[in-house]
């Protein structure tokens, strides 16, 4: 068994003893994707709300300490519930390439709202192929963006 499935079955684990410890009735799905494991907690969850990202968060960094502590590596791992995370993440792809596309047109900068760390990093992963932008980070905090910028 290769290390990603490895990984995989020490996520799957982990999250479906916790559903089970909490009383909730939900699926684990997990997959190996390019920026590491996807995680998406699938059905009715009660003790776990849905729509508190911090709590998301907090919960994925447990998952990747754990993974790092059976595994000794360490593995990227976002955890979606009831697949809002992917929906978010396809939003801010499509953004992203509309705004590239206007900063090659406009051949100006164009900066975005602040953003969480996990969603700069779509924003640079999904443009980093992007002909004519490179893309940057400004800012500190709660304050930093991403520049999406011209080039060539």
């Amino acid at each position: 068994m290769d290390l990603n499935q490895k990984a995989i079955e020490v996520v799957r684990t982990f999250f479906q003893e916790l559903l089970e410890r909490l009383g909730e009735r939900a699926q684990v799905d997990v997959s190996y994707e390019a920026e590491g494991l996807y995680v998406n907690l699938t059905g009715t969850l009660k003790r776990i709300p849905e729509n508190e990202p911090q709590l998301r968060s907090d919960l994925a960094r447990i998952a990747r300490l754990h993974v790092q502590a059976r595994l000794k590596k360490s593995v990227p791992l976002v955890l979606d519930m009831n697949g809002r995370w992917a929906a978010h993440r396809q939003a801010l792809v499509e953004l992203a390439k509309r705004l590239a596309e206007r900063a090659v047109t406009e051949r100006k900068k164009v900066r975005l709202d602040p953003m969480p760390p996990e969603d700069r990093r779509i924003v640079h992963l999904a443009l980093s192929d992007y002909p004519g932008v490179r893309t940057y980070s400004v800012g500190k905090g709660a304050g930093r963006r991403v520049v999406i910028e011209p080039v060539g």
